[in-house]
């Protein structure tokens, strides 16, 4: 038979050494980035060869953006309403790419290769995680994406997430849908 718990807010320093003692030597889990979020059934995601070219340009002269500003971007025929209801987080991310430790040529190749793998598996909005930079450092990682989905005609639009998908060190991205369905 169990032991039955204490409905008690406090606990003893006693517990509290048996907890830390049993914590001993545990380190937190790190979880692996993966390029989507994978769903029951669905195939491995692929993961592209980080050898390949860098395939997303940099061809447009933008000012850099700092950590805390927010990113903002539709194409013509993209509503108001449906950028603004995008940066609140309204529309389920159907996908998720983290950039966290990658180089830049890394993210690259791994931006060019998810976007173009969700337009595949039919995936309307997708969030990249990417970070804010470093000890005030302008954010590289948020400036490069900045460039690259604007020369991506396959992004329709994109903005800074909401906090609770990571605020402006995460942006959501509209990919253009082939079978023409409309978000509102």
């Amino acid at each position: 038979m169990g032991r039955k718990m204490r409905k008690s807010s406090t606990i003893s320093e006693e517990e509290l050494k048996l907890f830390h003692e049993a914590m001993k030597g545990i380190r937190p889990h790190r979880r692996d980035k993966t390029l989507l979020l994978k769903k029951k059934g669905a195939h491995r995601p692929y993961r592209p060869e980080l050898k390949i070219t860098p395939i997303l340009s940099e061809a447009l002269h933008l000012p850099p953006v700092t950590s805390d500003e927010h990113l903002s971007f539709k194409r013509a025929g993209i509503s108001d309403k449906t950028l603004r209801n995008l940066r609140k987080g309204k529309y389920n991310v159907d996908a998720v790419l983290d950039l966290h430790g990658m180089t830049v040529d890394e993210a690259n190749v791994a931006v060019g290769a998810f976007i173009q793998q969700c337009i595949q598996r039919e995936k309307r909005v997708v969030l990249i995680i990417h970070g804010k930079g470093r000890h005030g450092k302008a954010p590289i990682l948020k400036n490069k994406l900045n460039h690259w989905l604007r020369s991506f005609d396959l992004v329709l639009a994109f903005c800074s997430a909401s906090l609770a998908d990571g605020g402006s060190g995460a942006t959501y991205i509209l990919l253009k849908n082939q079978r023409g369905m409309m978000l509102e």
